[in-house]
């Protein structure tokens, strides 16, 4: 069976083995960059890397769905600073800005954090409202295509849609305490904006069931902090319920990405209908076992990852790491993807990405 197939089976149920598929991309890029790629891995390209590792390989071929914005009356201004950018955007209901400390290191920006989130009134979730509504997709079929001949035999496309608008919120647009605040004090405001996401939703969605890919991903970061229980049923919830049933009745398949601190909201995955949840992580990262994930997941719902990130730190021993990816295929498999939750960092051991690979095929076979 390929990588290819056994993907899919995971989800389709059918599966006899388990899946190994770390994200490598951020390592990748990072030593591509800065010139410190080993030796064996200088001049591959990034799925070549992933071959020689005897990997899948998860968001390659995400591709296919192209994202716009009606844009006709709307003003976007960037104000460049040593230390910080200013973003601007300017609509007939508002403007908004969002300030971005920037990162350097060696010459270089490596990074941009948000320090000040553009909505912080009533009056400011008039403009994001806006924008949201502005949000467009077109399907195009030729460019997934294109990607998944690229990925072949590695993997089944997986595409990420969008994520929910309740974190998105949090992310990007009021910060924590921001998003609370204004749910407090403007609840009717707040739920007309949701309202607006899901309207999105459906449209993105529109154009995802144009193209045959299988399996979605939604890149919610649900956590305790983010989503508490309350929330979750609320907003988290629904939401899920509409999308997975929208996607099951077309044949596909959904998972979400959970990570962080879960241990209040796993018991709810169930209620949710999706097929799977991404990046649960387990102590001592996040605040769960695996013997609570699996009482939450059951045997219906296919889990992506588990394998902490930490562990792929020079100063965690690598019979450790082994032992847990044991433990956690033991548990979970034929309904496990197994990866880093939720990926290995700039500085992680490549080393043990391969120590994994040699342990799953010992235990199953490693896809072809």
């Amino acid at each position: 069976m390929t990588r290819k197939e056994l993907n899919l089976a995971i989800f389709e149920g059918t599966a006899r083995s388990v899946l190994w598929q770390p994200r490598l991309e951020t390592w990748i890029m990072h030593h591509t960059e800065y010139g410190t790629m080993p030796e064996r891995f200088r001049n591959m390209e990034p799925l070549e890397i992933y071959d020689a590792l005897g990997c899948s390989v998860r968001y390659a071929a995400s591709a296919g769905i192209e994202r716009y914005e009606i844009n006709d009356d709307l003003v976007r201004i960037e104000e460049r600073h040593q230390h910080h950018i200013i973003r601007r955007v300017r609509t007939p209901a508002g403007e908004l800005s969002t300030v971005y400390r920037v990162i350097w290191k060696e010459g270089r920006i490596v990074n941009e954090r948000i320090e000040e989130f553009p909505v912080k009134t009533v009056r400011d979730l008039a403009v994001i409202t806006d924008l949201v509504n502005r949000q467009q997709f077109r399907a195009n079929p030729a460019a997934f295509e294109r990607a998944a001949r690229a990925v072949g035999h590695r993997a089944e496309p997986t595409i990420f849609l969008s994520s929910s608008g309740f974190t998105e919120l949090i992310k990007w647009i009021s910060g924590l305490l921001g998003t609370y605040y204004l749910l407090k004090d403007h609840p009717a405001e707040v739920e007309a904006y949701l309202e607006a996401c899901d309207r999105r939703d459906d449209r993105e969605l529109d154009a995802a069931l144009q193209i045959p890919c299988r399996i979605f991903n939604l890149g919610d970061h649900a956590t305790n902090e983010f989503t508490p229980p309350p929330i979750l049923k609320k907003y988290m919830i629904p939401r899920w319920q509409r999308i997975s049933n929208r996607l099951h009745a077309a044949g596909r398949f959904v998972h979400s990405h959970w990570d962080g601190n879960s241990r209040h909201i796993i018991p709810f995955l169930q209620e949710t209908h999706l097929d799977g949840v991404e990046a649960l992580t387990p102590e001592p990262m996040g605040d769960i076992t695996l013997e609570q994930i699996k009482k939450a997941v059951g045997d219906r719902m296919v889990v992506l990852d588990l394998l902490p990130a930490i562990d792929f730190l020079e100063n965690y021993p690598t019979d450790k790491l082994l032992d847990f990816a044991r433990k956690a295929i033991d548990m979970f498999a034929p309904r496990l993807i197994l990866g880093v939750s939720d990926e290995i960092s700039e500085v992680g051991q490549i080393e043990k990405i391969e120590a994994v690979s040699n342990l799953v095929d010992k235990i199953c076979g490693l896809a072809t």
